[in-house]
């Protein structure tokens, strides 16, 4: 089992934490091997669904069982009830779209791994003052995406900005958000094209991954 340290190393060396969340578990166990297959070792599983809990519990078991080196977490936990909820389900990380006290408690009582969603110089300053050195920039793009970033960077350069909501899946935005400042960027939805789910095809979604990973690669070179 990673560290909070390590899992939190992981995330500056790979640039890259992609989310997905569906309510069909079949889904969700072929979007997590075809994701393994391009190189993923650090993946967000996200609490938006009424059987999300149960959806992760058994995606940690197949990844305990066929995916032993992928690194799971929790992404949408809004409170300390759910935080403790994932966390004894096997969560390694946890995100959120928000910074609350609660869920800080929880996690440090825990040595987890929790990455807040801050979306105010206030709340990237709270994180910073609790002693945590990795946040979600969040919606960035809605936020004035990778001038923002440039923006808060020049006032807290020893914080790792995630930057999660409207990042592009191509060379050209990618390398904007890594040249504005951030540590790594959260891809969802168009890492995953509903259509490519819905007729199986997984290949596609492994192909495509594989160029997101090399754009980062790029970008932080």
């Amino acid at each position: 089992m990673m560290t909070s340290q390590q899992i939190a190393l992981s995330v500056q060396q790979t640039g890259f934490i992609p989310l997905f969340t569906h309510s069909h578990i079949n889904t969700c166990r072929n979007v997590l091997k075809a994701s393994y297959e391009a190189g993923v070792r650090l993946f967000e599983f996200t609490n938006r669904s009424a059987n999300s809990f149960d959806i992760f519990t058994e995606l940690r078991q197949y990844c305990n069982e066929q995916l032993p080196e992928m690194v799971l977490g929790i992404g949408t936990i809004k409170n300390a009830q759910q935080a403790e909820q994932f966390i004894r389900a096997g969560a390694d990380f946890l995100i959120s779209p928000l910074i609350l006290e609660e869920i800080q408690q929880v996690a440090t009582a825990h040595k987890k791994l929790w990455i807040p969603g801050c979306a105010t110089a206030s709340e990237i300053g709270l994180a910073e003052y609790w002693g945590i050195d990795t946040v979600k920039i969040f919606p960035a793009r809605q936020l004035g995406g990778p001038g923002f970033i440039k923006a808060v960077k020049s006032v807290f350069p020893n914080m790792q900005f995630v930057a999660t909501g409207g990042v592009e899946p191509t060379a050209e935005d990618i390398g904007s958000w890594f040249r504005g400042g951030v540590t790594a960027v959260g891809i969802g939805s168009q890492l995953f094209p509903e259509d490519w789910l819905n007729n199986n095809r997984y290949g596609m979604v492994t192909e495509h991954i594989k160029k997101i990973i090399q754009y980062i690669e790029q970008a932080k070179a």
